[in-house]
């Protein structure tokens, strides 16, 4: 019985003081069931109940594996008679657990199929957990058509969303619709991603038209969430389980479908980065591009989409906040990722800022928005020798392309007056890459007649490092 009292106690929630149902653990680390902090958030609290620090639902990430954990000990256990429990050996053990496992799998797919084109939340996300933990469980969702059904289900919430259909404002509130739509891409992100790794499954999941169903239902998620201003908790949460989604597949995506995204899926995506949902789906959205700019035409689709404009700004926005200015929702945004390390100054989200501008600079339209932009060059030079290795080989790839021999002298006045050029002489001398070096070296050298009559230019610099 102590046992069992201890186990009951490790399943509370911190906020209603009963077993969790639906186990979500924020960035802090501390669980909650997700109904009793999601109606904690609702009431206008923007911090973590136990820790105070700043949170929001979108940072909410379900616990899958405690999920399973509280079914399994919530389940009711059929009485055994004495004698039989002592002619059970641990080999049996094992395989009733092994069969009891398989019944609940059978089960959640069953409650599945039997819901025509609406299953409810709670078994959607039943579903997505069994996924996860099981590959049996997987393989029968799959088999049996779960995830194009989820698909089409996505699609029509979305198709709907988009076109303002009026059956919303009767019978579900916006927050409802976010939340069906969230339930449904984390059931596909748990049977595409998953199975992956399944060699059985992967023919199935790699097929054209499946691949490009779930880059077209997220894709069509975003837009229609961004279209109806679909703002708040609710429609942030599902923005960013649509976009953590298109992370997934376009990072196991081969060539020959990643030349067929959508242009809607560039300026989904960006307006993602744009609009801050969160920290976590801002840094999926940044791999999104990356996972895509490899390939010239993408470079392109994402340049006119406007992403290294947004990547830029995003930088600006990092940095602690000295006094006023800038609406609520970008301060309160700031300080959150500040306040629980998530900030987009720290290497991995710089990392991907200045990888994504480095992709887009290998394209003519690229490099124009980079000089073009106000604070393009200084951001960059800026985030120099401040953040990683690898942050500093994508910012002299990007300064170096930006200063190439096409650069016009307005921008290389500009590199010399925002400091970009003393910063380069400055790689010459710090501890990096051999590769690094030369990169900045050849740029000194192509322009030195130049910024060596700058004011702004070290002429000792570039003479002794050259």
């Amino acid at each position: 019985m102590e046992d069992l009292s201890a186990m009951r106690h490790h399943l509370m929630c911190p906020i209603s003081l009963q077993p969790m149902q639906d186990p979500v653990t924020a960035p802090t680390g501390i669980t909650y069931d997700r109904r009793a902090i999601e109606r904690w958030l609702a009431a206008g609290h923007a911090t973590c109940p136990v820790t105070g620090q700043p949170l929001a639902l979108a940072d909410l990430t379900p616990n899958h594996t405690l999920r399973r954990l509280i079914q399994s000990w919530c389940a009711p256990r059929p009485s055994t008679p004495p004698e039989a429990a002592g002619a059970n050996k641990p080999a049996d053990g094992d395989d009733a657990v092994e069969h009891s496992q398989s019944q609940t799998d059978d089960d959640v797919v069953k409650k599945l199929l039997r819901a025509a084109t609406s299953p409810p939340i709670d078994v959607l996300r039943e579903a997505a957990a069994a996924a996860f933990e099981s590959d049996a469980a997987r393989r029968r969702m799959v088999d049996a058509g779960v995830l194009q059904r989820v698909l089409r289900g996505v699609a029509a919430i979305a198709s709907e969303v988009k076109a303002d259909d009026p059956r919303h404002h009767e019978n579900e509130s916006s927050s409802a619709i976010a939340r069906a739509i969230e339930a449904r891409l984390d059931l596909a992100r748990a049977l595409a991603v998953s199975s992956c790794d399944d060699d059985e499954l992967r023919p199935q999941l790699v097929a054209d038209s499946l691949v490009h169903g779930l880059l077209d239902a997220a894709t069509d998620v975003l837009a229609a969430l961004e279209r109806a201003g679909a703002g708040g908790a609710g429609g942030d949460a599902a923005r960013a389980s649509a976009v953590r989604l298109l992370d997934s597949v376009t990072g196991a995506a081969g060539a020959a479908v990643l030349e067929r995204l959508r242009p809607g899926l560039f300026r989904a995506v960006t307006a993602v980065v744009r609009d801050r949902v969160s920290p976590a789906a801002t840094r999926s959205a940044l791999r999104v591009l990356l996972h895509a700019c490899p390939l010239g035409r993408n470079r392109a689709l994402a340049v006119e989409a406007g992403a290294a404009r947004e990547a830029i700004e995003l930088e600006l926005d990092a940095p602690p906040a000295g006094g006023g200015g800038g609406n609520r929702r970008a301060t309160q945004w700031r300080s959150c990722i500040i306040t629980i390390g998530f900030n987009c100054s720290a290497p991995g989200a710089t990392e991907l800022a200045l990888a994504l501008l480095a992709e887009l600079c290998a394209c003519a339209d690229g490099r124009a928005a980079v000089a073009a932009h106000p604070a393009g060059v200084a951001v960059v030079a800026r985030r120099l020798l401040r953040v990683s290795a690898a942050a500093d080989a994508c910012a002299v790839r990007v300064l170096a392309a930006v200063g190439g021999r096409a650069a016009s002298p307005e921008v290389l006045r500009e590199m010399a007056r925002v400091g970009a050029v003393g910063k380069l002489c400055c790689v010459l001398q710090a501890d990096c890459d051999a590769a690094v070096k030369d990169a900045a070296r050849a740029v000194l050298r192509l322009h030195h007649g130049v910024w060596s009559g700058s004011p702004c230019v070290s002429a000792y610099l570039l003479s002794r490092y050259l």
